[in-house]
């Protein structure tokens, strides 16, 4: 077989299987998706994100959890965008007693590649539009999400992603 064929074979093949064996040898050509692991792949449901001092409050930073009902969304080919429309208050206790609650509304997109239970996202930092209470009165409060990196688990039906500084924590479920 020419040269031009089995370049030709070897693309027909990877476009429709994503791995192939080039004739007339034991080599195999594999694709990688961009995301990198398929896992990942799909639309997911936020059921806590536990952050214990990226959050602050006073100038002291503050252990929040909350945020149920937020999903995420993830491509094939790397795109992920996480939206908070739906979502629950982050919930917080201040060292002398204080609530806070942090709403967080909007939607923010980004790049994801995950290998070996280690993730690496890309894109800018959005800021995201946010109201907030201290034992029941509205407070001037500000929240952005920037890109980051950490590790994660993944199966068919659950997610746990974790930044490398191992402050926040975030359990979604497939759906």
């Amino acid at each position: 077989m020419s040269r031009v064929g089995v370049v030709v074979l070897l693309a027909a093949c990877l476009a429709a299987t994503g791995a192939c064996v080039i004739p007339g040898s034991s080599a195999r050509a594999a694709h990688s998706p961009a995301i990198g692991d398929t896992c990942l792949v799909g639309r997911w449901n936020l059921q806590e994100s536990v952050n214990t001092d990226g959050y602050t409050f006073n100038n002291a930073p503050l252990r929040v959890a909350g945020l149920r009902g937020a999903t995420m969304t993830f491509a094939v080919g790397g795109t992920g965008s996480e939206d908070f429309s739906e979502s629950e208050p982050l919930l917080g206790t201040t060292a002398d007693g204080g609530k806070l609650a942090i709403t967080i509304r909007g939607s923010w997109t980004f790049r994801i590649k995950g290998t070996a239970g280690h993730y690496a996202e890309t894109g800018n930092k959005t800021d995201l539009p946010t109201t907030a209470t201290f034992n029941g009165k509205v407070v001037d409060y500000h929240s952005s999400y920037s890109p980051g990196n950490g590790s994660y688990s993944c199966s068919s039906s659950s997610l746990t992603m974790t930044t490398n500084d191992q402050v926040q924590t975030d359990s979604w479920s497939k759906g």
